[in-house]
């Protein structure tokens, strides 16, 4: 509310800085009522009790889960204790330093990572917004008019110019906006949670891909090996033909076998460019089809330590970020329970009116206000009532899909874990079918060219020889895949801190080893 008085006369300079220290003395001296007058309403509110603040949830804390169905250990028969410490930094238990390059470089080029870390400041900015509710409104106006009449053929000016210092403050009486400071400060930390299990799942992603880019380029190679091996054979099979020691059959189906290679590689070659841009993608950069992997898979035979399950509720950072998303939806609920009831604000004014512009604050009496509101919602036809329910309904929904995804996370353990036994059990078993199936591709071969056994039997021999190696090469990028879902299953951080900021501080120039790239330009 302003108030105003005209004034019709001038004072000193002097008079005027004494104006400007009296005017900045009032304010100071309504900000004082308006203090008094919040802790009175504060008391009264306190001795009233106001109202309750309601929940929808049936677990007011995550621990309170590990009492409903929770097993103190792992099914698989795996001996896990509290104490055990679970690997942190289990990109570096692969020993691949092209590997640790490319994280680094992902980690600040890949857009979906860079818009979750956006999301981050908007959920920042979003409390500051509602953190300034603790402090009053301060707003300056200042309005210069001019009017112009006409009367009886006489035209007069007339010159208005106003200023106005307003204050407005609501009385947070029933906690509303404390529970929206609240939701969103939840917000804020349900979102840094997102973006640590964003990090996560980014490197695991980018390990897997590197691993099928491996795998892919190690299965083109068996199968050039291969081609090249069965053109050789063709070549003497096809002397031994002309000297009469064999049949036309053998010579056909050693070319149709040989056929048969060649399009498997340039099958696998497509199959690579697939991998390559895959992991370009992750990357963030354009997918060029250039990433090369120039060594083989490694085999880890290393355990897992895997802890408790209860441990998982604060390991897995996406189990945190809903945990601290339905909390905020609980904050939510209470917002909308304390919507349907009444609303106090305070408000202030100091003002002066004057003729001219530079009248303005040249001394005499200021005009101030001070003023106070309670708004109450009356009739609104429900709407209020079914809001609050809506809240409490989006509460309980939310609790169930927690819910689900904790046992999720507790089967994701369970059947990494177990499906990492069978396929230890099926790389041993094949292992020691690949010594076999070479050994008997080689003896076949020989006793074909002394005429002891038939091409048929070659050429079953190189069939099971081809696919106890394929077999063996899928495993081992099929156990590295394993062990990233356990650690991915299991949460945590992928480096320890000091790891971590290293690599990060390597990778400011954002680029990759040429060896890695091999960029080429666009023009080209």
């Amino acid at each position: 509310m302003k108030v105003r008085f005209n004034k019709d006369f001038r004072m000193s300079e002097r008079d005027n800085k004494h104006k400007s220290s009296f005017l900045f003395w009032k304010i100071s001296k309504l900000t004082t009522r308006l203090k008094a007058s919040n802790i009175l309403v504060m008391s009264i509110a306190l001795l009233v009790g106001a109202c309750s603040t309601p929940t929808g949830m049936s677990f007011q804390k995550s621990s309170r889960l590990t009492e409903h169905n929770v097993p103190n250990k792992w099914q698989e028969n795996i001996a896990s204790t509290e104490n055990d410490i679970i690997a942190t930094n289990w990109v570096k238990s692969f020993k691949d330093n092209d590997l640790d390059e490319i994280i680094s470089y992902a980690l600040q080029s890949n857009y979906a990572l860079d818009a979750d870390k956006i999301g981050v400041a908007l959920a920042k900015e979003r409390l500051n917004i509602s953190a300034a509710t603790d402090f009053p409104e301060l707003s300056l106006s200042l309005a210069n008019s001019r009017n112009k009449q006409v009367s009886n053929s006489v035209t007069t000016y007339q010159n208005s110019a106003d200023l106005s210092l307003d204050l407005s403050y609501e009385i947070d009486l029933w906690g509303k906006l404390s529970d929206q400071q609240n939701q969103d400060r939840l917000s804020y930390a349900a979102a840094q949670a997102s973006y640590q299990h964003s990090k996560l799942t980014l490197v695991a992603d980018i390990s897997k891909a590197w691993f099928n880019l491996t795998q892919a380029q190690q299965l083109l190679t068996l199968y050039q090996e291969r081609a090249e091996n069965l053109q050789r054979n063709l070549l003497m099979i096809q002397s031994s033909y002309q000297l009469g020691l064999n049949d036309a059959l053998d010579v056909y189906l050693t070319k149709n076998t040989v056929n048969q290679e060649l399009a498997r590689v340039a099958q696998q070659q497509q199959a690579l460019k697939v991998s390559s841009r895959a992991l370009e993608l992750l990357v963030g950069d354009y997918p060029l089809a250039k990433k090369v992997s120039e060594q083989n898979l490694p085999f880890i035979a290393d355990e897992i330590k895997l802890g408790l399950p209860a441990q998982l509720l604060t390991r897995r950072a996406d189990i945190q970020a809903s945990w601290l998303s339905l909390l905020a939806l609980d904050a939510g609920l209470a917002i909308a329970h304390k919507q349907r009831f009444p609303s106090f604000n305070l408000n202030a004014s100091v003002g002066d009116n004057a003729s001219e512009l530079t009248n303005l604050l040249n001394g005499g009496a200021l005009a101030w206000s001070l003023m106070g509101s309670i708004t109450s919602p009356l009739f609104n036809a429900g709407r209020l009532e079914s809001l609050e329910t809506q809240s409490k309904l989006t509460v309980v929904q939310n609790e169930k899909l927690y819910l689900q995804q904790v046992y999720q996370a507790f089967a994701d353990v369970e059947n990494s874990v177990s499906e990492r036994e069978s396929l230890n059990q099926q790389y041993n078993f094949y292992l020691k079918a690949q010594e076999n199936a070479l050994a008997a591709e080689k003896l076949s071969f020989d006793q074909y060219l002394r005429g002891l056994v038939t091409y048929t039997t070659v050429l079953e021999a190189q069939r099971r020889s081809f696919d106890a190696q394929t077999t063996v090469i899928q495993l081992t990028n099929e156990l590295l895949q394993n062990r990233i879902e356990i650690y991915l299953a299991l949460g945590g951080d992928y480096l320890d801190g000091t790891t971590q900021t290293q690599q990060i501080n390597s990778t400011k120039g954002n680029s990759l080893p040429a060896s890695l790239t091999n960029r080429i330009s666009m023009e080209k």
